[in-house]
């Protein structure tokens, strides 16, 4: 069964992305559920476009630039913020696009006085509930839905493991050759790993950011395997990379926890050097990205 994406944004100053964007939807084999059924004009019907939302769609995918978008009469919220929250009540999955603040932009685009204000604090509600990408070009924002979308699609599709449901069949065979190992192998390899690590690993956890120009914070932090206790660790000390001027950042427990805090832009490798009190070390790396975000939409 297809999926079907809510495409939400205002229209003139965004057609030509719009277009991209469905377009790029299309290929991926999901339906676009779009403002242009209304005959592609701002001044669209709430109400329908609100239903269209609320029982029509599957996914929603917010594109905004510089225009809040046609407020009705009587209405507090443009139909554009009406979409969103819309989706929000129903419990859809939300990818939010912001345009990038350096990209060029219409003068006849960008709104002023009360609308620009609207969409601020409309826009500044958002980047608190996610973790938004921002696009220049109607390109790179057509691959980065696409990217979102496509994946939150094979999550469904992905087939599911645990106790007691078969292995699928892919003729695994043909795929690795006439290399096997048998269980004991399994678990023998996996054992050494909590060995060779002492049962330690890095872990981390993500918020948008409130840091501006970076997309969301991150807490990186040891973690043992079935133990919280992390006594025997005599400091941790973590590299990020040269973003961060190729710095080797330390920590030593505090309140139970061993760790740093950092903001981000995008993502990136974090590699730690762990030494124990007894003078070993080891070392362990953790890939920090924001796909616990993107994935499944965002925001609650």
């Amino acid at each position: 069964m297809a999926h079907r994406v809510f495409l939400s944004s205002t229209f003139t100053d965004l057609e030509d992305y719009r277009r991209t964007v469905q377009s790029a939807l299309r290929q991926l084999g999901a339906i676009d559920v779009s403002m242009e059924y209304f005959g592609a004009r701002d001044e669209r019907p709430a109400g329908e476009c609100v239903r269209l939302v609320r029982d029509e769609s599957d996914l929603f995918v917010g594109i905004y630039a510089h225009r809040y978008g046609y407020v009705p009469d009587g209405a507090r919220s443009s139909i554009s913020e009406m979409e969103y929250w819309a989706a929000t009540e129903a419990a859809l999955p939300r990818f939010i696009y912001l345009v990038d603040d350096n990209q060029p932009w219409l003068p006849a685009h960008i709104d002023a006085g009360q609308s620009r204000e609207r969409l601020l604090a409309f826009k500044n509600a958002l980047q608190k509930r996610h973790i938004c990408q921002r696009f220049g070009g109607q390109d790179q924002l057509a691959t980065r839905v696409v990217a979102d979308v496509g994946r939150h699609i094979a999550m469904q599709k992905a087939s599911a493991v645990g106790p007691g449901i078969p292995v699928r069949d892919i003729g695994l065979e043909s795929l690795r050759g006439s290399v096997t190992e048998t269980t004991d192998e399994w678990n023998s390899r996996r054992n050494s790993v909590y060995e060779n690590h002492r049962d330690l690993f890095l872990t981390h956890v993500i918020r948008p950011s409130s840091k501006p120009g970076q997309t969301f914070d991150a807490f990186i932090y040891l973690i043992r395997h079935k133990s919280e206790d992390l006594s025997d660790v005599g400091v941790a000390e973590f590299f990020l990379g040269p973003y961060w001027e190729n710095k080797v950042f330390p920590a030593v427990a505090q309140d139970g926890f061993i760790g740093i805090s950092t903001s981000a832009y995008g993502t990136f490798l974090c590699i730690c050097r762990v030494t124990f009190t007894d003078g070993s070390h080891i070392y362990l790396d953790r890939y920090i990205d924001f796909e616990m975000q993107r994935t499944g939409g965002s925001g609650t």
